[in-house]
């Protein structure tokens, strides 16, 4: 039996970790979005808030469910703040340098169980967690551009 995902993070809140994020707020989900600069995370977030507008706008989404969603995602500028998350997805710089460093610091903050997940488009997944001390938690999930 699988077990029930509740909180997830996402690590970089670019084109596609803002829109992964998005999707995450308005499943329930509750996420933590990390950013390097608090400046940046603060500007996803307004993106973020601007396109649940803009369903509210087209009859798409209610008003009180656009507000639930906005309410669900936290940010972050310290990985550290992903240590509880069910699942973190790394939407990082497509550079494996950038994705093994990111791996490595994930895996010493965050619980045993947690998922590292990769958006990666072009590396190998393989490759990205040979890092890891345990590199079966590491999972690709790829979503195309735009994630919405």
């Amino acid at each position: 039996m699988g077990r029930e995902l509740r909180t997830v993070g996402i690590v970089g809140l670019g084109a596609m970790g803002s829109g992964i994020a998005q999707l995450a707020i308005e499943a329930g989900f509750e996420t933590i979005g990390r950013e390097v600069e608090l400046g940046r995370a603060e500007g996803a977030r307004d993106t973020i808030a601007h396109f649940l507008t803009r369903k509210v706008e087209k009859g798409t989404l209610e008003q009180a469910a656009r507000d639930e969603a906005v309410g669900r995602l936290r940010l972050a500028t310290d990985l550290a703040d992903l240590a509880d998350c069910d699942i973190v997805v790394e939407a990082a710089f497509e550079e494996l340098g950038v994705k093994h460093a990111l791996f490595r610091e994930l895996e010493a903050v965050v619980r045993d169980d947690t998922i590292l997940a990769s958006n990666t488009s072009a590396l190998s997944v393989t490759e990205i967690a040979s890092v890891l001390t345990r590199p079966e938690r590491a999972v690709g999930m790829h979503f195309f551009n735009p994630p919405l």
